[in-house]
């Protein structure tokens, strides 16, 4: 029969799983395992442990006495037989009472002073005598010479002469010898001990006792010696972080005790050694602390728990005490990296190269964490203490935290904090009325902004309009009607939520909260400082996003940008062609319905487009590229053919100035615009007489400079260029943009955009495309013999016949040979 099972309660099952003693790990039953067979072995011999114990302590008193005695000079057998006589009295005084133990004491007394008188001289002398001795050695020590053996040196008569020197005799110091008896000792004391306590083996690295017993020795050090000090210092606590690094991340929940040792390493002063910390040990440590957050931080966001008032399972509760352990320690750190970089963003603090440099560190370690964990506890925090950092004044910071920003604004799938960190920035700049570093604005342009609509708001209200009328509708139906439609829009609702569509709304409501801020930004600074030192970044901002506008600011930004480029004299190419393109670009989009005239505008594009040359200011050329293609390919039919002809002119001209990339990416605009328009055909023909007048390249008014005059005589110069895809792309233009036959292209040339062809053949990286082939192995040439051709048919005979003659005379007089052509040959 099997066995039978019996039901017990869940209270009962508790109480028995409480009382279960944790499994003991495999070191600790080994160690258990070892102390039990040597007690075993122990009780095997018939020993008393107690007594064995007492019995060595017993000797060592003995024998500790015998060295003493030996050492004064004195017997030690007689004072064991004293000693042994004493032993006996007290024997013999237990057994006695009254006036009899009385009188055994008393004789004991004169007994030990008599023997005391006795020794005294001795004694006396046999230390007068050691003292002696020892002042005599010690004056011998201090008088003692030793020769040393210096490097020989070579005299002007090449003999080589051996020295040495005399120095003082430095006796080395005796080392303790430890007893093997006081060693067996305490190995037996341990091993008796009932309860063995296990610890780490990396306590002594993490608290640093080899710092703490090092003991400061006062002599004269050199600056190589200070170096190679410094040097050991560094590798030491490289070693000493690494290790407490590795403890933390093997089990966390166990070492939490270990960042206290690695927030010691920030400080200036450890408060430990009361020593200052290196600055290289400081940087060390707050990486390192920083990579551990990295891989130890949970994603999701620790919620606060009260264990005293909730009842949690063991393992929810030890899981809840690690992430409130964990959630200090974090909080900690971060009061320390602002600590740091409060010294060099604050008024009155100590701005030193080395604060600068620690502080770098630290909006980098910032930076790290906001990237890697943006959804955890006290991550707002950093974010706002990283916006002011980015009007701080030292360049290396406010670059770092551009490009994190710019990277957390790609990444946010939530949009949380981007809308925290815009909100942050715009009231940044509002607080600093505009008087702002430009790396406030530019962060902005990694705002991931595509398929927004302001207007949806109107839209909203007209289609609550037609539900409300649809509302009505359904009001006047029958009851069964009613209740059809009910159960329909009750199944489109289940349907709506497994596709999450209000996860999609939320999102959208976020991301125009974000755009109004933005453009919120751009608009104040224009109206109230249109000076300002980020005034470029504003109209590049403007130029990026100009397709999200609401049209109600259409007709007033356009006035603001034509003011701006009319009034400011001052302003740079660059502003000005982001000016021209967020007008181009508004008026390609929805702004078509606004009854603006842009000719002025085309004026100011055209007159900047010579602007951008081979120099420190290509990478401009892709403004014009997108400026081109709201000008020359969305708006051609609103242009003028002049305007179009002259654009195309100037744009070809603009090409042999530009590097080949430049080049291509201008040929490949100009050959879409052939590829729309036939119109341009003419100015593949060198016949000058069919427009009117003359071409005027230096007038700034693309409407009267004559374009249709001239020809674009360019592309027989870029034909011979160096790059063999432009040379490819010029024949093909000036066979009129064939797609087959003579002059065509190939496939994977033809298809390229402007763009793609602008950032495919970038030689920036030292990378030319196509591949430059490998040089030809060096070869003779293979020279062919030719025909000798006479006027005269007996000229080869007398020629020949004169030579042979010099040969024999040259022969006879065997110096030199004289041929006179003239007398021969008349």
């Amino acid at each position: 029969m099997g066995a039978k099972k019996v039901k017990i309660s869940s209270v009962k099952r508790s109480a028995h799983l409480r009382s279960k003693k944790t499994p003991l790990s495999k070191q600790q039953q080994q160690k258990q395992k070892q102390k039990r067979d040597q007690l075993i072995s122990k009780r095997e011999q018939g020993q008393n442990i107690f007594s064995q114990k007492a019995r060595k302590r017993d000797n060592l008193a003995q024998r500790k006495k015998h060295n003493k005695l030996a050492s004064l000079g004195l017997d030690p057998l007689e004072d064991d037989n004293e000693d042994g006589d004493d032993d006996m009295l007290d024997n013999v005084a237990d057994m006695l009472d009254g006036d009899d133990l009385a009188l055994l004491q008393a004789n004991k007394r004169k007994r030990k002073a008599k023997a005391s008188g006795e020794e005294d001289p001795n004694q006396g002398q046999s230390i007068g005598l050691e003292k002696a001795y020892a002042s005599d050695t010690k004056k011998e020590q201090e008088a003692k010479k030793i020769k040393l053996d210096l490097l020989p040196i070579k005299s002007r008569d090449g003999q080589i002469i051996t020295r040495t020197t005399e120095v003082d005799y430095l006796p080395k110091p005796k080392q303790k010898k430890k007893k093997d008896e006081e060693q067996e000792e305490d190995s037996e004391e341990d091993e008796e001990d009932g309860e063995t306590e296990y610890e780490d083996s990396d306590d002594d690295v993490v608290n640093d006792v080899e710092a703490a017993s090092a003991v400061p020795v006062q002599k004269l050090i050199s600056t190589t010696d200070l170096l190679i000090a410094r040097q050991q210092e560094i590798e030491r606590q490289k070693y000493r972080i690494g290790i407490i690094c590795s403890g933390l991340l093997e089990k966390p929940e166990d070492k939490m005790r270990n960042f206290y040792a690695l927030y010691e390493l920030m400080d200036e002063i450890n408060p430990a050694s009361r020593q200052a910390n290196l600055m290289a040990v400081r940087k060390l440590a707050i990486i390192s602390v920083t990579e551990i957050f990295k891989d130890i931080l949970p994603e999701y966001r620790v919620g606060q728990v009260d264990t005293k008032m909730q009842t949690l399972r063991k393992a929810t509760l030890d899981r809840v005490t690690y992430e409130n352990a964990l959630l200090q320690q974090f909080k900690k750190f971060l009061q320390k990296l602002e600590q740091i970089t409060a010294q060099v963003n604050r008024r009155g603090g100590l701005r030193t190269p080395q604060t600068v440099k620690l502080a770098t560190v630290a909006v980098q370690c910032m930076c790290d964490l906001l990237v890697a964990h943006p959804y955890f506890n006290y991550v707002q925090n950093i974010a706002q203490l990283l916006v002011y950092m980015l009007n701080c004044n030292y360049l290396e910071m406010r670059t770092a935290v551009n490009q994190c920003f710019r990277t957390v604004f790609t990444n946010d799938k939530r949009l949380e904090m981007t809308l925290f960190i815009v909100r942050r920035i715009n009231h940044l700049i509002k607080t600093k009325q505009n008087n702002v570093h430009v790396e406030c604005i530019t962060c902005l342009m990694g705002l991931n902004i595509k398929g927004v609509n302001l207007d949806a708001e109107k839209e909203n209200e007209l289609k609550q309009k037609k539900l409300e009328s649809h509302r009505q509708r359904l009001l006047s139906l029958s009851k069964k009607e009613r209740k059809r439609r009910k159960k329909l829009t009750e199944v489109n609702r289940e349907l709506e939520e497994t596709r999450a569509e209000e996860n999609k709304q939320a999102k959208h409501q976020k991301l125009t909260e974000i755009i109004k801020m933005v453009f919120t930004i751009y608009f104040r600074v224009l109206k109230n400082d249109p000076t300002s030192r980020v005034l470029s970044a504003i109209l590049e901002g403007l130029a990026e996003f100009a397709h999200v506008i609401n049209l109600e600011f259409f007709s007033d930004l356009i006035d603001v940008l034509n003011r701006i480029l009319e009034d400011q004299e001052e302003l740079g190419y660059r502003e000005r062609l982001h000016c021209v393109q967020t007008i181009f670009v508004i008026l390609s989009g929805q702004g078509e319905v606004l009854n603006i005239d842009p000719i002025r505008f085309y004026q100011h594009f055209y007159k900047n487009m010579l602007a951008v040359q081979a120099g420190k200011n290509h990478d401009d050329f892709t403004i014009i590229l997108r400026t081109l293609d709201e000008v020359l390919v969305k708006r051609r039919r609103n242009m003028s053919q002049q305007r179009l002809m002259a654009f195309v002119k100037r744009l070809l001209t603009g090409s042999l100035h530009l590097l080949h990339n430049g080049t291509l990416a201008t040929l490949g605009t100009i050959k879409q615009t052939f590829q729309l328009t036939s119109v341009l055909d003419n100015l593949l023909d060198t016949d000058t007489t069919i427009g009117s007048g003359r071409y005027d390249p230096e007038l700034d008014d693309p409407e009267y400079c004559n374009a249709a005059s001239t020809s674009l005589y360019e592309l027989s110069l870029l034909a011979r260029h160096y790059h063999p895809t432009v040379r490819r792309m010029a024949t093909h233009i000036a066979h009129g943009v064939p797609a087959s036959g003579e002059g065509a292209l190939p496939t994977e040339i033809g298809k390229l955009t402007s763009h793609e062809l602008f950032t495919q053949y970038d030689s920036t990286q030292m990378a030319f495309n196509p591949t430059i082939p490998p040089l030809p192995k060096a070869g003779q040439p293979k020279l062919k013999k030719g025909k000798l051709l006479y006027i005269r048919s007996d000229f080869k005979d007398e020629y020949g016949k004169l030579l042979r003659e010099s040969k024999l005379s040259k022969s006879k007089d065997k110096r030199t040979l004289n041929i006179d052509f003239f007398s021969a040959l008349q």
